[in-house]
């Protein structure tokens, strides 16, 4: 798709797969995609761009989220072409008539919602190719360690063990109460079996001959699986090849990561900061309009005869005043 240069959600994380829309793009139309559907988009910013490109490529967009924000619903209000299912991810492909060319998978990021997904996309399929199957969140923190919108989706005994609204730092397994990347509901511990959106990818096509897995290591992972017995799989896998586990990428995402949980943990300090200064200009200002702060003050000058210790003079300047 020629679109002019841009960056997403700048100076944010980075969260969108319409960060990596060139490259999503070029895979749908080497299919060809005339029908793609879209598990997962939040507000829609992708979907944006996915209607488009369907609007100059001949295709459809359906998208799926079961909690659409309002954002969507006027995306959906203003393109009535743009179908919307309110449903899970593995009940919507359950529901459809057909397997549309390619599926777009950015839902929950946890071992069993996307291993769901991906075993009902094959059972669809039966023993004929997958689609073109495209993915975000291959990349930490999500790579190799669940995370959930709604934990009480997945069965208990296929959770990991949850921690509740903590950070998550590059390199430490576990959680942290006060720094990192904020998640309401992340997997303890990072690695091990069944946990993980890499994990899931990986375990899925080691149980069935012929399908490829490509990650680009950008904008917190994008996964591709294709399977070989489909026409269009060699020019996909030529698309992808100078993106697949890239060095240089890996380090620029490291390197982008890492400055994003600084990022925030400073923004984290300059609240808390701005915090306790608002107090303090709080509790300062109600000193001066207190007549006892009045009365030890002039004590204050009789005692010390001179500028005392503390006076309204040096609190106003403090205050800027």
């Amino acid at each position: 798709m020629d679109t002019p240069p841009r960056v997403t959600d700048p100076l944010g994380w980075g969260y969108s797969l319409a960060n990596v829309i060139e490259l999503l793009t070029a895979c749908l139309e080497a299919v060809p995609t005339r029908r793609v559907l879209e598990v997962g988009s939040y507000e829609g910013e992708l979907t944006r761009d996915l209607l488009t490109w369907a609007d100059l490529n001949d295709a459809t967009v359906t998208t799926v989220d079961p909690l659409p924000p309002n954002r969507l619903l006027e995306l959906v209000a203003d393109r009535p072409d743009l179908t919307l299912i309110e449903d899970t991810g593995a009940a919507a492909l359950a529901s459809l008539d057909e397997l549309p060319d390619s599926i777009i998978i950015d839902g929950d990021h946890n071992y069993f919602t996307l291993s769901a997904e991906l075993e009902a996309i094959a059972g669809r399929a039966e023993d004929g190719p997958l689609p073109l199957l495209l993915f975000h969140d291959a990349g930490w923190p999500h790579a190799r360690r669940d995370t959930y919108y709604a934990p009480d989706r997945v069965p208990e005994e296929r959770r990991q063990p949850l921690a509740h609204n903590v950070g998550l730092v590059p390199g430490d397994p576990g959680v942290s109460e006060n720094e990192g990347l904020p998640y309401e509901w992340a997997a303890a511990r990072e690695g091990g079996p069944e946990n993980g959106v890499l994990t899931a990818l990986e375990d899925f096509i080691a149980e069935r001959r012929g399908l490829k897995l490509a990650v680009v290591p950008a904008f917190f992972g994008f996964a591709v699986i294709y399977d070989e017995r489909a026409g269009w799989a060699s020019r996909v896998a030529e698309i992808l090849a100078p993106w697949d586990d890239n060095p240089i990428l890996h380090r620029l995402e490291s390197n982008r990561v890492d400055h994003l949980v600084r990022n925030h943990s400073l923004a984290q300090e300059i609240q808390e900061l701005r915090v306790k200064v608002n107090r303090q200009e709080a509790l300062l200002n109600d000193m001066l309009e207190s007549s006892a702060f009045a009365m030890a003050e002039r004590a204050s000058k009789l005692k010390q005869r001179g500028e005392p210790i503390f006076s309204r003079r040096r609190i106003n300047d403090v205050l800027g005043k």
